[in-house]
Formats: structure tokens, C-alpha cells, sequence
């Protein structure tokens, strides 16, 4: 009776430990995520309304940005998941929106594995040293 129960023990603990390392493996390596919605992108002294946000999150860390708005800008820069929230992504831009590039540091915040609830950069311009922030959230 006792090595039954140890048995018992031992193959749910075994099973439990595979489901985790399953759960693990399902992580999406690349994600795109998109929204419609309402949002301000400042460059300086100008500011666009933006209506969509698409993000591309690519397998080694790599992000691509496209804001849509009156223009639209692109910037691309890197990405890792946040420690303490899975669906918190971390951004550094390094690239785009000028001539010279953009460095900006922001959060995108996801609904779901593809959907966006709301993004927010704050950096400059590498050249100009134009202030740039990005404020959207997306709609219901």
C-alpha cells in the first residue's frame, strides 16, 4: 500500500512537471499584435492623432512599429517580456521616425497574445534631440 501511494505521488508530480515545461514551450517565438483606437504621438512641438498601432515582435528580440496616422512612422528597436507581467512588453527604439533615429524606451501593454491594449514611448530624436512620446490606448 505504501509503495502505491509513493508511486501515485511520484507520477503526479512527474505529470505536473511536464505541464509546466509544456506551458512554457507554447510562448509564442514572434508576435504581431494590432489596434484601432485613440492615441497622441508628439515630436516636438507637433502632435499627430493617432488612429491604429501594428507591432511586430520577432524570435531574438527584434521590434518593428508602425503608428498610423495623418503620416505614418515607423520605428523598430528591440523587446522583452516584462519580469513581473506576462502581458507587459518592455520596448527599446533604437531606429526610424527620422533621419538619424530615435531612442525611446516605452511599455506595450497586450489584451490577449495579439491584441493591444495600450502603448506608451517616451524619447528623443538622436539628432535633433527632439522630445518624442507616444500615448495610445486602444478602443473597447
Amino acid at each position: 500500500m505504501r509503495v502505491i501511494k509513493k508511486t501515485v505521488a511520484l507520477c503526479l508530480l512527474l505529470s505536473l512537471l511536464t505541464i509546466g515545461v509544456q506551458a512554457l514551450q507554447k510562448e509564442p517565438k514572434s508576435i504581431v499584435a494590432h489596434a484601432n483606437g485613440n492615441g497622441v504621438l508628439k515630436i516636438g512641438d507637433e502632435e499627430f492623432k493617432v488612429t491604429s498601432v501594428v507591432i511586430k515582435l520577432f524570435e531574438g528580440g527584434r521590434a518593428e512599429i508602425n503608428l498610423i496616422s495623418e503620416i505614418t512612422v515607423f520605428v523598430s528597436g528591440t523587446w522583452a517580456r516584462a519580469e513581473n507581467n506576462g502581458k507587459v512588453i518592455n520596448l527599446k527604439i533604437t531606429g526610424g521616425a527620422t533621419g538619424g533615429g530615435v531612442e525611446a524606451n516605452g511599455e506595450l501593454h497586450l489584451r490577449g497574445e495579439k491584441a493591444i491594449e495600450r502603448v506608451s514611448l517616451n524619447g528623443a530624436s538622436k539628432t535633433t534631440h527632439r522630445v518624442l512620446s507616444l500615448n495610445f490606448q486602444a478602443a473597447e
